[in-house]
């Protein structure tokens, strides 16, 4: 899943707030719970609660179609969202856009009015987390 949108805060109720909107949350972690339940090594504990929600599923490769998909997405939800921004306890939304660059990784990526007005409108921060890629010729060199 290339773009989630995340919400939490310290002080917010994951479990009240999924249980008041048919929004469908993908999963969620709760304050004082270990970070990584199955981890072995590492036994940090969340400072906060939250959720993510799959905001669109296409591939990293295809970053026009994840800003389509969210596009639709907020017009879809916008009810529901500036729910969720205004729930007790939420401090922060984000959409987290996924991309790849291949080497010398250099790229530029813009988004387009749309998006913006409507992530604004709901009070949704956006930002894009790049990933380093091999392209094939040289993944298979």
């Amino acid at each position: 899943m290339s773009c989630m949108l995340r919400a939490g805060g310290t002080n917010f109720n994951a479990d009240g707030f999924i249980a008041s909107v048919p929004l469908l949350i993908d999963s969620m972690w709760r304050k004082g719970e270990r970070h990584f339940p199955n981890s072995t090594t590492n036994e940090q504990i969340n400072e906060s609660s939250g959720i993510r929600i799959v905001a669109s599923e296409a591939s990293f490769s295809d970053l026009p179609q994840q800003i389509e998909d969210v596009i639709s997405f907020l017009q879809s939800n916008l009810e529901n969202l500036d729910r969720l921004s205004s729930f007790p306890g939420v401090e922060w939304l984000v959409l987290d856009f996924g991309a790849e660059i291949y080497p010398p990784g250099w790229s530029s990526f813009t988004f387009p009015p749309a998006l913006l007005s409507l992530s604004g409108q709901a009070g949704i921060s956006l930002c894009l987390s790049v990933y380093p890629t091999e392209n094939e010729a040289e993944a298979n060199a």
